[in-house]
């Protein structure tokens, strides 16, 4: 049986996990599949997979993580915090296995899951998302690029997006910062960490139109056992700016 439902969140928190806005729908029996947007975006970026994976008789959780769409706001934004957010929805509903489809922001997200619960993730779907650098030096070179006339034109139209979803209210400026100084801090541990992911894992990479280096998502897919990467040249936004190809891909993965 199809059919939606939806948990809505508190105005705003500052301790503890967060209780997600989570649009659910699918068959109450099927598999869970679990999907996580990006920075600026809302569950609602994901409608289009949704409709691609509903034939396949799964129970489709989508929530706004914290700060964006109809979940509460809050005095913090991390990504341990958003982690603590999704795995409280994950554990809320008794879901023992997942499937993770994660973007940007998200697919962070997905990954700790995947690396401090390999058991409970089945499948990880990680779509153009941005290594935490290695180490200082790293740390210190992307931070330089970042800097670059050529680099920052992508930004500039990030940030308008996230200005349209302030407007309608759906974007807890607050957030926008530390997320994107989370994605630049130094992390060697999270490297480490992709070698204990046992799910079996699909990389997509947005491919030369991309900002984030296709050489860079092969290296992550490399080291996780089961990875491996497909690149569409479609930009940082993949299920938006192709999205017959990127739900095909997903669906067909995911099986």
């Amino acid at each position: 049986m199809l059919h939606d439902a939806y948990e809505t969140g508190q105005k705003r928190a500052n301790e503890g996990p967060l209780t997600l806005r989570c649009r659910i729908s699918g068959d109450p029996a099927g598999r869970a599949t679990v999907l996580l947007h990006a920075l600026g975006n809302t569950g609602r970026s994901w409608d289009r997979l949704v409709s691609a994976l509903r034939p396949q008789e799964r129970r489709l959780y989508v929530p706004d993580l914290r700060g964006h769409g109809q979940s509460p706001r809050a005095d913090a934004y991390t990504f341990e915090l958003m982690y603590r957010d999704v795995m409280f929805l994950i554990d809320g509903h008794r879901l023992d296995t997942v499937d993770l489809v994660g973007h940007s922001m998200g697919g962070h997200v997905a990954w700790l899951i995947a690396q401090r619960h390999p058991s409970r993730v089945r499948k990880l779907v990680i779509e153009d998302t941005p290594p935490p650098p290695r180490d200082a030096a790293a740390e210190a070179e992307l931070r330089e690029r970042s800097r670059q006339a050529d680099s920052q034109r992508p930004v500039i139209s990030l940030y308008r997006e996230f200005r349209e979803l302030r407007r309608a209210g759906e974007l807890d400026g607050m957030a926008v910062r530390p997320i994107i100084d989370g994605l630049r801090k130094a992390d060697p541990g999270w490297w480490q960490r992709l070698g204990e992911v046992t799910a079996e894992t699909l990389v997509i990479s947005g491919g030369l139109s991309s900002p984030v280096p296709r050489s860079l998502l092969a290296e992550v897919a490399e080291a996780v056992p089961q990875g491996r990467l497909l690149a569409i040249d479609a930009g940082h936004y993949v299920h938006r700016t192709e999205p017959e190809r990127f739900c095909t891909e997903v669906a067909r993965f995911l099986g």
